[in-house]
């Protein structure tokens, strides 16, 4: 959870986790608070952006024979969307990474939040750096598109709750 001065919008919580589980990693400093804040406040105030698609999507071509969840390497992985299609997310590479065929097949069309820590049981703090960035960015886009940015949000596996879902 974010701590206590996060305020509780959807903004705000992708932030706080775009900080935590993506900037602070990539730069070396996972689980340093004063860091994670840092980044937070930097994003928060813009002086700070979140990347652009293709950070992860270089990741993706330099390890497409390596699971994004598992870390299993094998050849012939499948590609999988990370947000799932029925939030309206348009079609791309931007939402897709490589999953060894466990991995596809559990996760599905779920939720990456939802299958990951309520299916697998996984702490939502070791969620993959890949997986969560896109997710974020994803998340990120289709509020802003549909103004929930600044809606309620009490923690991350609810920040798709205004998009309309298309089922």
């Amino acid at each position: 959870m974010p701590p206590p001065f996060v305020d509780r919008k959807v903004e705000n919580i992708i932030f706080y986790y775009y900080a935590k589980l993506v900037i602070a990693p990539s730069a070396g400093f996972k689980n340093n608070y004063r860091f994670i804040i840092d980044a937070y406040k930097r994003l928060k105030s813009g002086e700070l952006l979140i990347s652009d698609y293709e950070r992860e999507i270089l990741h993706i071509i330099l390890d497409q024979n390596t699971c994004a969840f598992c870390e299993r390497k094998e050849h012939g992985l499948q590609t999988i969307h990370i947000v799932p299609r029925y939030y309206g997310v348009p079609p791309g590479v931007h939402n897709l990474v490589c999953a060894c065929s466990a991995c596809a097949d559990s996760k599905g069309e779920k939720d990456l939040v939802e299958w990951w820590c309520q299916e697998l049981g996984n702490p939502r703090d070791e969620i993959p750096r890949v997986p969560i960035g896109i997710y974020l960015k994803i998340a990120y886009d289709l509020n802003k598109i549909n103004f929930s940015l600044k809606k309620p949000c009490k923690e991350l596996g609810t920040i798709f709750f205004y998009i309309k879902r298309s089922i």
